[in-house]
């Protein structure tokens, strides 16, 4: 019985509590070690919930107004703090915009993949000074893509040198990207030969710690070809894919081998061109040796018109059966003004909205 008034009397002090106060099963749990929390504690938790159901029961509204990524305005009422939490979306062109202004850091850490490299195949030169522009004016999350253009050495047939990047209409999105079915064609392009397409990607795909080519890009090359019989052979023209590393970006050349280019055409109308399609495998592509070099100069051809070769924030003009012409030029970045038209009309109607305001509260107060 002495031991029990100890506890208790310990208790009493450490909290102070007057120990005649405490119910039977208080006393039992303290007994027994249970943390007890005291009268007073107990009173002030209750107050604090009591509190917070008033708060909410008082159904405050909260108007806020919004842009989404069309540069439409969305105006939302909230009553709850729930809903008047703020979220990001992943598709939030403001802060992607604020990331792409740094992609120029990554054109100092370019790595060329040269594992599992066929000996037996030709070697492609890219120029860097092309390169490094193609991935600055590239996005992080949505793919953008170019058609190459080059010749062959006359000192050494294994070798293909890129001359050109033709940067066409085109939509994308993380995972794939979509061009017009009219290939490139201006008359600086007559004494040159297709060598494929580059794209970008958001990350690598591996498999079994090993980059492997995405499924939707073997369809895509295959498409290509089955559509241009004339202009692509199959054979010369490869992909490139550069992948945003973490504060690099990593090249890797790949060739469809002809059993790729057979499942490819069988898959064409495949939806999206999921990675996991069925009779995809490694032997359906190759890797490829590919080089960087400073020492000559590639350059753009670029599509003209007034949005350029980047449809993204107008995609409903974009039609893979739509015509095109092209001109030699430096292309704009992906979040360049006249990318996005829509923008800055919403920029410029939500200004003269504020100056209306202010003009009808000044007549008010005047």
């Amino acid at each position: 019985m002495s031991l029990k008034d100890l506890i208790l009397t310990d208790y009493g002090k450490k909290n102070n509590v007057n120990v005649s106060s405490l119910t039977q099963s208080e006393i039992r749990d303290i007994i027994l070690g249970m943390e007890i929390s005291p009268p007073s504690l107990q009173r002030q938790q209750v107050a604090e919930i009591e509190a917070q159901a008033r708060e909410q029961s008082q159904m405050t509204a909260t108007t806020t107004k919004t842009t989404n990524v069309h540069g439409d305005q969305i105006v939302v009422t909230t009553t709850t703090q729930y809903e008047a939490a703020t979220f990001q979306s992943k598709t939030d062109w403001r802060v992607r915009a604020i990331s792409a202004t740094n992609l120029y850091l990554r054109t100092k850490h370019i790595y060329v993949s040269s594992e599992d490299i066929s000996e037996d195949g030709l070697t492609y030169v890219l120029p860097k000074n092309i390169l490094g522009k193609f991935i600055t004016i590239a996005d992080l999350r949505t793919q953008i893509a170019g058609y190459m253009y080059g010749v062959t050495p006359v000192d050494n047939d294994q070798v293909r040198e890129v001359q050109c990047i033709v940067m066409v209409p085109q939509v994308g999105n993380h995972q794939s990207v979509t061009l017009p079915e009219n290939l490139p064609d201006h008359k600086m392009l007559e004494k040159m030969e297709p060598l494929g397409w580059i794209h970008t990607q958001p990350n690598e795909l591996t498999q079994n710690n090993k980059q492997v080519l995405p499924a939707p890009d073997v369809i895509m090359h295959a498409g290509i070809v089955e559509k241009n019989k004339k202009k692509w052979t199959g054979q010369n023209e490869i992909i490139i894919t550069s992948s945003f590393t973490q504060g690099s970006c990593s090249l890797t050349a790949y060739k469809v081998t002809n059993s790729g280019l057979d499942w490819g055409r069988k898959n064409l109308n495949t939806a999206g061109g999921v990675a996991n399609a069925q009779g995809y495998s490694s032997t359906c592509y190759e890797k490829v040796q590919m080089l960087l070099s400073d020492r000559f100069q590639g350059f753009f051809l670029v599509a003209e018109g007034a949005l350029g070769w980047n449809y993204n924030f107008q995609g409903v003009k974009h039609n893979i059966s739509m015509d095109y012409s092209l001109r030699l030029d430096t292309p704009q970045r992906f979040y360049a003004e006249s990318h996005r038209p829509q923008h800055f009309l919403s920029f410029v109607l939500m200004e003269e909205g504020e100056d209306a305001e202010d003009a009808d509260f000044e007549d008010f107060i005047n």
